[in-house]
């Protein structure tokens, strides 16, 4: 085990600029993640981790070989590599899997442009739980930015995740005879707990504006959670919402 103690080491200048930079993490295929259990989950998920850092304070057991280049960096380089405040001592890079495109019949929730990554982190968490694909469409917040990864709390590994640009979606969708559902703030959105969601795409819009014109022109119909007092609800929670009626 290579023990790395200089901040200006390549592989250390490396993994800074894939936890900074969404373009460095398209070009090299690679991403990071934080954490000995997400790194457990990755490798019983059969994801290709291709380096480890560990805190060189972690307890000896910790420090085990798993098969993978693991290198020792002192705390305090663990702390300038690190995304969070308090470093967990873990940190590893995983080469990002080729794109899906193929995305299987019935339901599926769609999002588009939602752009929070803790959000997109929630959904694709509570996604796993109920068993439904994700389409990701328009400017949704990038699926390997370090703060996704972490919301998904390692469903980021086992979902099921698509990113179709909204022509290729509506063509998936016609081709599957899978009907399209928008979750809308509107006079002419039915209450969602009376429409039928079996086998259905249910689509979650922008935090601040909602689903697309184009969108809508493509839906079937409009749903709506039926709420109180609150102008609105967070769009993890709403996702939430809409996934337990589609699988009630």
């Amino acid at each position: 085990m290579e023990e790395i103690t200089s901040r200006d080491n390549p592989r250390i200048r490396r993994v800074c600029r894939l936890m900074d930079s969404k373009r460095m993490r398209e070009k090299e295929g690679l991403f990071c993640c934080e954490g000995e259990k997400l790194l457990e989950e990755a490798l019983a998920a059969g994801v290709e981790v291709v380096q480890v850092f560990l805190s060189r304070d972690l307890p000896l057991e910790q420090q085990r070989d798993r098969g993978v280049p693991t290198f020792l960096v002192p705390s305090s380089l663990m702390a300038q590599m690190s995304g969070v405040e308090s470093p967990q001592g873990v940190l590893f890079v995983c080469r990002i899997p080729p794109p899906r495109k193929d995305l299987p019949e019935g339901a599926c929730l769609v999002l588009e442009d939602v752009r929070d990554p803790g959000n997109v982190g929630t959904i694709l968490r509570t996604a796993e739980a109920f068993s439904l694909p994700v389409v990701l469409t328009g400017n949704c917040a990038e699926l390997y930015n370090p703060k996704v990864v972490r919301s998904t709390m390692g469903s980021v590994f086992r979902c099921q995740v698509f990113r179709l640009s909204r022509p290729e979606l509506w063509q998936a969708l016609e081709e599957r005879n899978i009907p399209l559902y928008a979750a809308a703030l509107s006079k002419s959105a039915r209450d969602i707990r009376q429409v039928d969601l079996k086998g259905a795409a249910v689509a979650i819009g922008n935090e601040a504006h909602g689903v697309s014109g184009e969108l809508l022109e493509h839906s079937r119909l409009q749903v709506i959670i039926p709420i109180k007092g609150a102008e609105s609800l967070n769009a993890g929670v709403a996702a939430a919402l809409c996934m337990w009626e589609m699988r009630r």
